[in-house]
């Protein structure tokens, strides 16, 4: 794994859903650079004792001397390791300022960093200078990036806890790795206010809101065919839905990268069958995928089975962290 991502000055790790076993993941990629100076925070709060949907055991954030860490002053109140602190930061959150400080002992940690794009491209600015590699959590188990622009590289970790379907689970693991291959928008630039936009050969339109009610009068409004929807955030469900109840087709949705496209599996399929090209405006690597078998809630894999299955279909290298040396 570590020459794998050896070259990434910072490295984001997501999940496909949670209790995939990120937080795992994260563990391994700090045991492995054990002789380097890591960086870490998190985009929110993650790390906590008890997962905060379904209140089963997580696994602790384990964090070592000389390690950076960036969080919030709620979260070093609770931790269990000494600290130093570098520098108080004025980004807030909900749990108090984010700090950044160095380790002093081995623990563990609750990580809450910061929610907002501006705010974690700044945090990143500042741990550099006193770090080898940086690792950005992502928050609440969940794929989406505050600001994957940010990040040199993602590695996305996958496993039971998505589906009690092994194969459901591979096929959506498959989708979002290729999505991360999809080509880069050539015909915008991200904007910074409209939500959405509708793109013709002789019309143009706006939307301040991703509202489908208004999406539906200004798609009543075109001439000719659409050249290209852009949407910023999320591209969601209802939205594809919606392309398949008033039959858009053969048009080039965009999106800001690919961890905005929060939907299942099958909806790949729909989109495909619409003949709708998909591109991103930010394109980031996605180097390997980790595993994991096991379930909170019960249902497992076959270790093995997965292993081998998965590796058929991914163009990527795969590891079931949770056997690893």
């Amino acid at each position: 794994m570590r020459k794998i991502i050896d070259h990434c000055n910072t490295l984001g790790i997501i999940g496909l859903s949670k209790n995939t076993g990120k937080t795992t993941t994260l563990n391994k990629v700090i045991e492995i650079y054990s002789d380097i100076t890591l960086g870490l925070t998190s985009i929110g709060l993650d790390g906590e004792d008890l997962d905060q949907v379904n209140f089963l055991p997580k696994p602790k954030i384990v964090v070592k001397p000389k390690m950076i860490v960036a969080t919030a002053f709620s979260c070093l109140e609770s931790s269990n390791v000494k600290y130093e602190v570098i520098e108080k930061t004025k980004m807030q959150t909900a749990l108090g300022y984010v700090y950044i400080i160095r380790i002093l002992s081995q623990g563990t940690m609750v990580i809450a960093g910061p929610t907002t794009n501006h705010d974690l491209h700044e945090l990143l600015l500042l741990l550099k200078p006193y770090v080898d590699k940086i690792i950005v959590d992502g928050a609440f188990n969940r794929m989406t990036f505050a600001s994957i622009d940010s990040l040199d590289a993602i590695v996305l970790a996958t496993g039971a806890a998505y589906s009690s379907d092994m194969e459901k689970t591979i096929r959506q693991t498959k989708h979002v790795v290729e999505s991360f291959n999809l080509s880069k928008s050539k015909d915008i630039e991200v904007v910074p206010l409209e939500s959405l936009i509708v793109h013709t050969k002789t019309q143009h339109f706006s939307l301040m809101e991703k509202d489908i009610n208004t999406f539906k009068v200004v798609t009543s409004q075109i001439l000719d065919s659409i050249s290209y929807i852009y949407i910023k955030g999320a591209v969601t469900e209802k939205m594809i839905d919606f392309f398949i109840q008033y039959e858009l087709r053969d048009f080039t949705l965009i999106c800001d990268d690919p961890t905005k496209l929060l939907f299942k599996d099958h909806y790949f399929d729909y989109i495909e069958k619409l003949g709708i090209n998909m591109e991103v405006i930010t394109k980031t690597p996605l180097l390997l995928v980790t595993i994991n078998p096991w379930s909170p809630i019960g249902h497992h894999y076959d270790a093995k089975l997965f292993l081998e299955s998965i590796e058929k279909v991914l163009n990527v290298p795969v590891f079931n962290v949770m056997n690893m040396e």
